[in-house]
């Protein structure tokens, strides 16, 4: 089975870009950092990070 990515970028009125969480539908945060306005050059790569931690095995230390 294939599953929906987490993540998702939108366009903002000023022209800048969000990063949400599909399955909140709130703007994705991640080590205290909110993913807004950034630029469109950055989203892509960050949407890649993001799904590969999530994808990552969870271990306890």
């Amino acid at each position: 089975m294939i599953e929906e990515p987490r993540f998702g970028a939108r366009k903002e009125t000023d022209e800048t870009w969000t990063i949400f969480d599909r399955r909140t539908g709130k703007v994705a945060e991640r080590s205290g950092l909110i993913l807004a306005r950034l630029n469109e050059n950055v989203v892509l790569g960050l949407i890649q990070i993001l799904e590969q931690i999530e994808d990552a095995p969870k271990r306890i230390h």
